[in-house]
């Protein structure tokens, strides 16, 4: 009989680690996964950040843009008027909607011609 209960003992210990180490096991992943989580959203934070803060530096930086070949004095006025003061914005903003704002204020300029002065505004945001 002792060796019944012996036996049974150990039965139930050997039950009761695998249990505990299951546990531990899901919790460890659980943990893991809430602190990847937690990194992803801390990741995307800075990201935002950093990109407001750079939105924001972009809109202190006032460039002449009469300066690029193909912007006068009513174009680099229109491009005031939509929000846009430097290189980097002029470059960076899409196309369409570049068009669609410029035609908003009065300006006829068509798409080669907007293009082409955003290729300088590039060219001219990497030589500074």
């Amino acid at each position: 009989m002792n060796i019944w209960v012996f036996l049974a003992g150990i039965s139930i210990g050997l039950v009761a680690d695998k249990l505990y180490n299951s546990y531990i096991a899901k919790n460890t992943q659980a943990n893991r996964r809430n602190e990847t989580l937690n990194v992803e959203a801390e990741e995307k934070s800075l990201t935002k950040e950093k990109s407001l803060t750079k939105e924001k530096l972009l809109e202190d930086v006032h460039d002449d843009l009469t300066q690029l070949k193909g912007v006068g004095p009513k174009l680099a006025e229109s491009l005031d008027t939509i929000g846009i003061y430097n290189y980097e914005q002029l470059s960076e903003t899409p196309i369409d909607i570049l068009l669609e704002k410029l035609h908003k204020t009065g300006c006829k300029f068509g798409r080669s011609v907007i293009l082409l002065i955003m290729e300088r505004a590039k060219q001219a945001a990497k030589e500074r």
